[in-house]
């Protein structure tokens, strides 16, 4: 029976959407985790290198705590702990001099490479038996509720501006 036509079903279905979507990403994260603690790296450690790894330039702690989902306190002890291995360098921001921006150094891209292997390995494992048009089939509806999410934010954010 197709979705469209049993309307409790697809109801359930897009209610379980973003509950399955979150597990997913949960689980998907301790697997690559799990498969890193061989080389003494923790989902806590190895997220913001991998994190960092991608950005073109130096970072500002907030900014790297919003996107890590971390409270401030916290990403500052973690980053004491990458920044004592070398995988991370902090300075202060000339623009503001209360914020201090985060690099990643030359060994932490080393690490960033690894975890790169490993969450490549970790997709071909989870991806087995799924084909090229089942993902980017999956990957344009996950676009467009990312557009619509995004949409929603912009929207809030200008009423909230608005009200000002």
């Amino acid at each position: 029976m197709e979705l469209e036509h049993n309307p409790v079903v697809a109801n359930e279905t897009r209610r379980s959407f973003g509950y399955r979507l979150a597990r997913l990403a949960s689980m998907w994260r301790r697997e690559i985790d799990a498969d890193l603690r061989v080389f003494g790296l923790t989902d806590a450690t190895w997220r913001p290198i991998y994190y960092l790894n991608f950005s073109s330039s130096s970072m500002r702690q907030t900014d790297l705590a919003r996107s890590l989902s971390l409270e401030a306190p916290s990403l500052v002890r973690l980053l004491d702990v990458l920044e004592k291995r070398g995988y991370v360098v902090r300075e202060t921001d000339e623009e503001d001099r209360r914020s201090k921006l985060v690099s990643i150094t030359a060994q932490g891209r080393e690490v960033a490479a690894l975890v790169s292997r490993v969450a490549d390995q970790v997709t071909a494992r989870l991806m087995n038996g799924v084909s090229d048009v089942e993902l980017e089939e999956c990957c344009g509806v996950l676009d467009r509720v990312e557009q619509a999410a995004q949409a929603h934010k912009e929207s809030a954010d200008a009423d909230k501006r608005d009200a000002r």
